[in-house]
C-alpha cells in the first residue's frame, strides 16, 4: 500500500519538477542553484555558498558516508553509483565512472525544446570543450582543451541522463523524510524484527512438553530451535541481496507470511521430524525481516543521527526474545495446549505484517530512483533517463554467489570482523544458554516456578533498557571527534568513534557472569543473581550497538556482507549451543558454566579499547576495509 503511495508520491513531485514555458513557477530551487524563466528563456543562478539550510545540516551530522546518502558536498548520482558496495563498486558500466554534472539550461531535455527537468544529471565530461568547464566544474578562463572526449562517451553523454535527487533537501531522498516518519519507518521494521528473535525463545519454553509428547530426549527437542536459529543466521546471506534488487517492503512482506505459514506447519506437526524441518524454513524465511530492519536503518538516517536510532532498533530487538519465555512458560504450564506458543507468534506476526502492508514505505533509496526514471520516461516520452540502479552489469546469480562466499571470506581475513562476530557469538551463546541456564538457577536453585523462573529474564531487559542512558554519552563525544577530525583536515572522522557504548558496557559482561555464577545458592538471595544479570544486558547491549555500528562505518563498500557475517555467526553459534547447554548445566554447575562463558568474555574485554587505539593501523592492512582520507 505504502509504496503504490509512494509511487504516486513521486509522481505527483516530478510533475513539479518537469518545468516549461507555460504555467511555470517563477523560482526553481534545487542544491546547485535557481532556475528560472525570463524574457521566455530558461536561466539558471548558481547557489551562492553560505551558511544555508544544506551548510546547517552538514555541519549538524557531519560528512555522510556512501551507504547513507549524500557526501559532504552534494547528493550526487555519484553516491548512487558507489552505494551499491554489497557486491563491488565496479558494478556499474565502466563508462558512467565520470563525475556527472547538472543539467544546464545549454542541454535540451525530454522531446520539448522548451523543458527543463531538475533533479538529473548528465555524465560529465573528461574533458570540457568551448564551454571553459571541466568535469562540471568552470576552469575559470573558458579556453578550449586540447583532447577531445571519446566517440564512446559522446554516445553515452547523448543517450543516458543520470536520475537523482535535487541535492540534501529533496524530500524523495529517505534521509529527508521527516522526523515522524523516520521514526515510525525505524519502530515498525524494529518490531517486526524482534517478531524473529521472539519466536526463538518462546518457542523453547516448550522443550519438555514436546519431548514427552514425541518420545524423544530433551536434546533431540532442543533441534527445532537450533535449526530456526541456525535459519535466521543462513538465510541473511540470500535475503540481502534479494532486497537490493526488488527492494525492501517487497522482501519484508512475503518473507513475514511465509515465516507465519511455516510456524503454522510447524504447530500442526505431528512428530519431531515435521517440526525441525518447518522451523528451520521458518527461520530462512524470518532472517529477512530480522537482517533488512538493520538495513532499513541506514536507509532513513545519517551517520550521527544513527547514535539514537540504531539503539531504538537493538533495545527492541532484544526486547523480544527477552520477554517470548514469559507467556510461552505461562502457556505451556496452563491449561492451553504447548502448540499456543507458536499460534502466539503468529498471531504476533500477522498484526505487525497488517501494520506493514498499510504502513511502511519503500526505503533503498536506489529503488526509489528506478521508480523516479521509470516515471519520467513515462511523463517526456524521453527513454534517455536511467536510475543508478540500471547500469548494474552483474546478474542476480552472480550477486548471490558472491553473497554467499565473502562473508565467509571476510570472517577469515578480516580482524575488525572475526574478532566482534566471535565476541557476539559468545554473548548469543550466553543468552540463548540462560533458557536452560535460568531453569537452574532459579527454578531449581531457588525454587522458583516455571514461569517466576521466565520472569526472571526481565531483570536482564532491564540492562538492555539502561544502556539507552550511555547513548547521549557516547554522542557527547562523537561529536567532539567529529570537530577534531575536522581540525587535522579529514574529510569524515575514523570509525573508531563508534566504539564509545562498548567501551562502556564491554568490563560488565565478565563481571556480571562472575557475579552470577558464584552467588546462585539457596544460602544468598535471588536478588544477587537476578541484580547481574542486569548488568549483563547492559554490557551485552552497548557491546552489540558498538560492533554492529562499527563493521558498518569500517566496510561501508561491504556493509550487507560485512554485517550478514555478524548475523550468521552469531545466531548459529547460539543454536548449536542451545543443544548442549543443560549438558554443560548440569555436568559442570552453574559455577563453572558460567566461569567459563565468562573467562572466553574476559578474553575479548579489551577488544573495543585495542581498536579505538590502533583501529586505523588494523584497517590500514584490510583489503576491504575504509582508509583514512584527507581532504
Amino acid at each position: 500500500m505504502q509504496s503504490f503511495l509512494e509511487r504516486r508520491r513521486i509522481r505527483r513531485k516530478l510533475e513539479q519538477q518537469i518545468v516549461t514555458k507555460h504555467g511555470t513557477p517563477e523560482d526553481v530551487w534545487t542544491d546547485e542553484g535557481r532556475y528560472y524563466y525570463r524574457d521566455g528563456e530558461i536561466h539558471t543562478h548558481p547557489r551562492e555558498a553560505g551558511d544555508d539550510i544544506p551548510a546547517a545540516r552538514r555541519r549538524e551530522h557531519g560528512h555522510r558516508t556512501f551507504i547513507s546518502g549524500p557526501t559532504i558536498n552534494r547528493h550526487s548520482a555519484r553516491a548512487h553509483l558507489e552505494r551499491d558496495g554489497d557486491v563491488e563498486r565496479a558494478d556499474v558500466d565502466p563508462d558512467l565512472q565520470t563525475d556527472p554534472h547538472t543539467i544546464n539550461t545549454q542541454e535540451t531535455l525530454g522531446n520539448t525544446t522548451d523543458m527543463m527537468v531538475t533533479g538529473v544529471e548528465r555524465i560529465g565530461p573528461r574533458t570540457g570543450r568551448d564551454t571553459g568547464v571541466h568535469d562540471g566544474i568552470p576552469t575559470g578562463d573558458g579556453e578550449t582543451d586540447i583532447e577531445s572526449v571519446s566517440d564512446i562517451e559522446s554516445i553515452k553523454r547523448n543517450k543516458i541522463i543520470v536520475v537523482t535527487f535535487e541535492g540534501d533537501l529533496d524530500m524523495m531522498d529517505p534521509h529527508n523524510w521527516s522526523f515522524k516518519r523516520r521514526l515510525w519507518t525505524t519502530l515498525l521494521t524494529s518490531v517486526i524484527a524482534s517478531v524473529m528473535f521472539w519466536s526463538s525463545t518462546i518457542d523453547a519454553t516448550a522443550h519438555k512438553r514436546t519431548s514427552t509428547l514425541f518420545h524423544t530426549s530433551f536434546e533431540v527437542q532442543t533441534l527445532p530451535t537450533t535449526f530456526y536459529l541456525v535459519g535466521l543466521g543462513v538465510g541473511a546471506l540470500v535475503t540481502a541481496p534479494i532486497s537490493e534488487l526488488f527492494g525492501r517492503t517487497p522482501v519484508y512482506i512475503p518473507t513475514t507470511v511465509g515465516f507465519m505459514l511455516f510456524n503454522m506447519a510447524a504447530a500442526l506437526s505431528h512428530n519431531v521430524e515435521q517440526r525441525i524441518s518447518c522451523r528451520c524454513i521458518a527461520g530462512l524465511f524470518g532472517s529477512a525481516p530480522a537482517v533488512l530492519a538493520g538495513a532499513s536503518l541506514v536507509d532513513v538516517w545519517s551517520r550521527v543521527e544513527r547514535v539514537y536510532a540504531f539503539p531504538i532498533f537493538a533495545i527492541i530487538g532484544f526486547s523480544g526474545a527477552l520477554v517470548g519465555p514469559i507467556p510461552g512458560s505461562y502457556v505451556v504450564n496452563s491449561s492451553f495446549s504447548w502448540r499456543w506458543v507458536d499460534w502466539i507468534s503468529i498471531i504476533y506476526a500477522g498484526f505487525i505484517l497488517t501494520l506493514m502492508i498499510l504502513l511502511l514505505p519503500e526505503t533503498y533509496s536506489p529503488i526509489l530512483l528506478y521508480w523516479k526514471a521509470k516515471e519520467l520516461r513515462r511523463l517526456t516520452g524521453d527513454d534517455r533517463y536511467r536510475s543508478p540502479l540500471e547500469f548494474n552489469r552483474v546478474s542476480f546469480w552472480s550477486r548471490l554467489r558472491i553473497s554467499l562466499y565473502r562473508p565467509i571470506l571476510l570472517f577469515v581475513t578480516e580482524p575488525i570482523i572475526s574478532i566482534h562476530a566471535t565476541y557476539l557469538s559468545i554473548l548469543f551463546i550466553v543468552l540463548y544458554t540462560f533458557i536452560a541456564g535460568y531453569v537452574s538457577i532459579f527454578q531449581e536453585k531457588n525454587n522458583f516456578s516455571a514461569t517466576e523462573a521466565a520472569l526472571a529474564f526481565l531483570g536482564i531487559e532491564v540492562g538492555v533498557l539502561l544502556s539507552a542512558l550511555t547513548v547521549p554519552l557516547a554522542m557527547w563525544f562523537l561529536r567532539r571527534d567529529i570537530r577534531l577530525s575536522r581540525e587535522k583536515g579529514q574529510d569524515r572522522p575514523d570509525p573508531e568513534i563508534s566504539l564509545y557504548m562498548g567501551m562502556f558496557g564491554a568490563p560488565f559482561i565478565p563481571v556480571s557472569l562472575f557475579w552470577m555464577g558464584w552467588t546462585s545458592r539457596l544460602s544468598i538471595s535471588f536478588w544477587c543473581p537476578l541484580i547481574a544479570s542486569v548488568f549483563f544486558g547492559f554490557g551485552t547491549l552497548c557491546v552489540f550497538v558498538s560492533a554492529f555500528q562499527y563493521v558498518a562505518d569500517s566496510f561501508e563498500f561491504n556493509v550487507a556482507s560485512a554485517l550478514s557475517t555478524l548475523q550468521m555467526t552469531r545466531l548459529v553459534s547460539a543454536g548449536i549451543m542451545a543443544i548442549v547447554s543443560e549438558v554443560m548445566y548440569k555436568k559442570l554447575g552453574i559455577g563453572w558454566t558460567l566461569t567459563l562463558l565468562g573467562c572466553l568474555s574476559f578474553l575479548f574485554l579489551p577488544a573495543p579499547y585495542l581498536l579505538y587505539w590502533k583501529g586505523d593501523k588494523v584497517r590500514s592492512w584490510s583489503k576491504y576495509a575504509r582508509r583514512d582520507e584527507k581532504k
